[in-house]
């Protein structure tokens, strides 16, 4: 198709470009999608690594599902499905001491934690109460256009809860963070 005959060009395949193009298609648009890898999907995808398949970014599958992308592209008629696994996420470190597993439930995470590594449970459980009022703030406002009045409203509706971590956290490292 010639490049005159589309409305719109989305460049990158990856799980942005995947979802722009097709709420440009959904939208009516005429939409090309280019991508310089042999597969599609990006983070979102999955690669051979160590004899297992395992996906790139984990973390861009939680903050997927606090949108409404799933449901509004009808995802799961596409066949989209999660598997929820137990643990979660298995936290290796490179010291080669025991590895941190992290469940859904946070009591069950911070039993483990004791178990493993007793000596940063309380300073998980400072980082878990600053974070997770945040987390809901962000994941709560991303949903919506940006907007200083927007982010206000939302800022009110959670009673101001975490919104002095977040401006704080906005202006640090991770590491710094941790």
């Amino acid at each position: 198709m010639p490049v005159t005959d589309v409305d719109a060009i989305v460049v990158g395949a990856g799980h942005n470009g995947l979802v722009t193009a097709a709420y440009l298609a959904k939208a009516g648009m005429s939409t090309l999608l280019v991508e310089a890898r042999s597969a599609v999907g990006g983070t979102a995808a999955s690669e051979r690594f160590a004899d297992a398949t395992v996906n790139i970014c984990n973390c861009d599958h939680l903050t997927f599902r606090t949108t409404p992308v799933m449901s509004e592209l009808g995802l799961a008629d596409h066949g989209l499905r999660y598997l929820d696994l137990e643990p979660s996420q298995l936290n290796i470190a490179w010291d080669g001491s025991a590895p941190w597993p992290i469940f859904h439930d946070i009591d069950r995470t911070l039993d483990a934690l004791q178990a493993l590594h007793p000596g940063e449970v309380e300073g998980y459980r400072r980082y878990l109460k600053a974070a997770i009022p945040a987390v809901k703030l962000l994941f709560d406002a991303a949903n919506d256009p940006p907007s200083l009045s927007g982010l206000a409203r939302k800022a009110l509706e959670h009673r101001m809860r975490g919104v002095a971590t977040m401006l704080r956290w906005s202006r640090m490292s991770a590491a710094d963070i941790m």
